[in-house]
């Protein structure tokens, strides 16, 4: 997803609060529960986007799934969002949050593509290699893709390294047709 400008400052002005009250790691995660309940409902997704129903309706609806389960200064954060008109960048905001949160905990997210999904020592295995490599803390993220045929595929911010047999057969293939085989 793009962050739209506007979704950033927000981010950038709730996670400067948070930092400030010493609240950043419960803030984080009520992002992170809010950003995984709209990713996960295309309903709420297009409710929060209409102009047509009203600024009480969403904050009823919002107040229901929410207000238990988040901090004061997130709730107070959702009543500035829905006053101000800007629930339509909810998602964005708390993705963007969600990067600076872990920009500032020194972590970086790895995408992994395997076949399937390996047991916990493989996982921590990979994860303390990478994060050796990287010299960071590592959230690996873990993506099936059957057509891989094994081996896996690694993301690193703009870097892949690519150890798929899938590849290797690619890279086969074009030797051979470049020989002329």
């Amino acid at each position: 997803m793009i962050i739209k400008k506007v979704a950033h400052r927000y981010a950038s002005a709730l996670f400067q609060e948070a930092k400030s009250k010493k609240k950043l790691d419960a803030v984080a995660s009520d992002m992170q529960r809010i950003s995984d309940t709209i990713s996960g409902s295309e309903e709420l997704l297009l409710f929060l986007k209409s102009q047509i129903i009203s600024r009480d309706a969403k904050r009823k609806v919002l107040g229901e799934l929410f207000d238990k389960e988040i901090s004061e200064l997130s709730r107070h954060f959702l009543h500035l969002i829905l006053e101000k008109r800007r629930e339509d960048q909810l998602p964005g905001i708390a993705e963007a949050i969600g990067h600076l949160y872990k920009k500032q905990q020194g972590l970086i997210d790895v995408e992994v593509l395997v076949t399937r999904r390996p047991d916990s020592k493989q996982s921590e295995l990979l994860k303390n290699a990478l994060e050796k490599k990287t010299g960071s803390k590592v959230a690996l993220i873990f993506t099936e893709d059957s057509s891989l045929k094994g081996g896996m595929a690694v993301r690193i911010n703009d870097t892949v390294i690519d150890g798929t047999i899938k590849h290797k057969l690619q890279q086969l293939e074009a030797s051979f047709l470049q020989t002329g085989m």
